[in-house]
Parts: structure tokens; C-alpha cells; sequence
């Protein structure tokens, strides 16, 4: 069974990569791979009804449900949206998590992923994503966005940060990486094109009516 959280790794503890993506209202909202439950709090106080399904329990009593992703224990067409925020790389199988997200999503739901793309690599990781390979899995939904929100200085960042955690300055990863983000931000307005240089891609995508799952 995979594991869903980079050891050490996180990809992003900033929750606005998502939630500058996710429209307040009463949405049901299933978060996968979502670990300690880093998105809660917010969604709920937007008015979701946030579910986390991850693999093994949490220290602070998340996840919602222990489950799979490959088999989501959900009927079909319950969810307004689904989010994997730093976990689509440690799916096994990806496709069949796409397909089981397009079952239990309702007709124009959303589906939004963060994965990262040059980071440094978790041993648990099965694989990274370039927009064209991202678009390829997505192909039974409508792809409304695909941009770079970490990028140039996110990529500089996270390889100090390892060099800093090789000489025993670990603690100072957190501010470098909140700096470097920031300086992404401002670099891009919080939103670029896809770039080969993008430290993670980020994607919306919606299940259209009228097609079969």
C-alpha cells in the first residue's frame, strides 16, 4: 500500500496554494492524502464539509476515514470537490485514483491537484508530472487551470534547505521556505504559465455533464 506523505518532505505547509483556488460555500469536500489536516480549519470556516482520507492516523486524531485512494469507500456523485494537495505523486496507480475521483465527483465538480515537479525526491514517490503528462490523466475532465504557483526561487530555496539539513541547520527550512515563496509571489503575481522551471504545478479541473464515468 503506498504511502500517501513524503517523510520529511512536505511539498507546501502553505494552504493558500489551494485555497486561492477554492470558492467559499456549502461544498462537500473530500481531501486526499490530506495527512494532519492542514485544510480543515479553513474550508470549514468557508462552509465545506471537509472529509480527509489518508492511509494511517494522524497525531492530532486526523484523518476523517481511513481508506484508499484507489478504492474510495464513497457512492458515486457526492462530492462538489476533490483536492490532493502533495499526494498525487505517491499513488501507485494514478489513473485509477483519476477514475475513482471521477466517480464520486458530481457533474461539474472540481478537481484540484498541487504536485510537485523539481523538489527533491521522497523515497515513497512513484512519479512527477509535466502539464502535458498532468493533462494526459485528466483527459475525461475539463482542465480550467494549470499554472506554476512555486517557482524560480522555491526551486533555489528547497536545495538550500537540504544543504541545511545536511550540516545540521534544519530548523532554519521553515523561514526559507515561507521567504522563497514569497519572492515567487511577488515575481509572478501568484500565477504563471506552466515552466519547465516550476518547483510544483497546480490544477483545476472539472468533471463535465452528461459524460459517463
Amino acid at each position: 500500500m503506498p504511502q500517501y506523505r513524503a517523510s520529511g518532505w512536505a511539498l507546501s505547509t502553505d494552504a493558500r496554494l489551494i485555497l486561492d483556488v477554492i470558492p467559499p460555500g456549502s461544498c462537500r469536500t473530500l481531501d486526499l492524502g490530506g495527512g494532519n489536516g492542514i485544510l480543515r480549519s479553513s474550508l470549514e470556516d468557508r462552509g465545506h464539509r471537509y472529509i480527509n482520507l489518508d492511509i494511517r492516523r494522524f497525531a492530532n486524531g486526523e484523518p476523517s476515514l481511513i481508506g484508499e485512494a484507489h478504492r474510495l469507500p464513497f457512492k458515486d456523485g457526492i462530492f462538489d470537490i476533490v483536492i490532493s494537495k502533495d499526494s498525487f505523486s505517491y499513488f501507485r496507480n494514478p489513473w485509477v485514483v483519476v477514475k475513482e475521483v471521477n466517480r464520486v465527483l458530481r457533474e461539474n465538480g472540481k478537481f484540484i491537484i498541487l504536485v510537485a515537479f523539481m523538489h527533491p525526491l521522497a523515497g515513497n514517490e512513484f512519479y512527477r508530472y509535466t502539464p502535458l503528462g498532468l493533462r494526459h490523466l485528466l483527459n475525461d475532465f475539463d482542465v480550467s487551470s494549470l499554472d506554476a504557483p512555486l517557482w524560480m526561487f522555491t526551486v533555489f530555496g528547497t536545495a538550500a534547505i537540504d544543504a541545511l539539513k545536511r550540516i545540521g541547520l534544519g530548523l532554519l527550512g521553515r523561514p526559507v521556505r515561507r521567504f522563497c515563496q514569497g519572492l515567487d509571489r511577488l515575481s509572478t503575481g501568484g500565477r504563471v504559465q506552466p515552466l519547465s522551471f516550476a518547483a510544483a504545478y497546480r490544477v483545476v479541473a472539472r468533471k463535465p455533464s452528461g459524460i459517463e464515468k
